[in-house]
């Protein structure tokens, strides 16, 4: 059988605490595959520490670079960014996030690294750092790249870092719409709002399938403040079989982590 046409690999999940990063429930966690736009945790993260070591701020205005809007294919997600544009740092990272727009990865990483290769680079450094032994990054966006490669298990502790490191950026994941120019769009992460719902990232190539990093707060017996969660799926064949996933996974975490403090009073 050709690669073309072999079966995409089984859904890949895991849900895990934010904060102490117990795992509530794991299924083919460790199964390597192209992570999609959930990429784009890691891109935020970098860009995030290369703007604070070279003393920037997110309200720094740069221009945009012609080839960061020409080098993004027709078929892939934009925020809208025009060649020449002036633009506040801060609105790309809103671009990034809310409507994955691939423009807006290439031109922070221009802007911070230089190129996309040496941003890849940076985010591979982070990979190794932070104990992310199965991710690889080539792309700064998650298109489709041989190689570019990682797990539910590291997305999960990876946006565990991004929150924990950056709690600013779960106000951007959290936009339900995003306007540039002409460009009005819907963030796609459909959960937003639901049962504590606030964030992270969905993703989708046809190599990845659908994958969503998902979180949410709520109130649990057994804790007197809210507990967070963090849900991964890699690799649903649908959006709506990715997001009743996340949602089941979701409720079953907060009922188990409810019920594992019970049983320990």
């Amino acid at each position: 059988m050709s690669s073309l046409h072999a079966p995409r690999p089984p859904v890949s999940s895991i849900t895990i605490n934010a904060v102490s990063l117990d795992i509530l429930q794991q299924q083919h966690a460790d199964l390597r595959r192209p992570p999609a736009s959930l990429t784009k945790l890691m891109t935020a993260y970098t860009a995030y520490d290369l703007l604070a070591q070279s003393g920037g701020s997110w309200s720094d205005m740069i221009t945009i670079d012609p080839r960061d809007v020409h080098e993004v294919a027709d078929d892939e997600t934009r925020m809208g960014l025009v060649p020449g544009e002036s633009i506040v740092l801060g609105r790309l990272l809103e671009g990034l996030m809310v409507v994955s727009g691939n423009d807006a990865a290439l031109a922070l990483a221009r802007h911070l690294a230089g190129s996309q290769a040496a941003f890849a680079q940076h985010m591979n450094d982070h990979a190794r750092a932070l104990g992310l032994h199965d991710t690889h990054f080539i792309s700064v966006s998650g298109i489709t790249t041989p190689g570019h490669l990682s797990t539910a298990r590291d997305m999960a502790i990876l946006a565990a870092q991004v929150l924990g490191r950056y709690p600013d950026l779960l106000a951007i994941t959290a936009q339900r719409r995003f306007v540039h120019h002409t460009l009005h769009k819907a963030n796609q992460n459909a959960l937003l709002g639901e049962d504590g719902v606030d964030g992270l990232k969905t993703g989708y190539t046809q190599a990845a399938g659908f994958c969503l990093a998902a979180t949410a707060r709520r109130r649990c017996a057994g804790h007197a403040l809210p507990l967070r969660l963090i849900n991964v799926v890699l690799g649903a064949d649908s959006r709506v079989s990715r997001d009743d996933q996340v949602r089941a996974q979701l409720d079953a975490g907060f009922a188990s982590a409810g019920m594992a403090d019970a049983q320990r009073a």
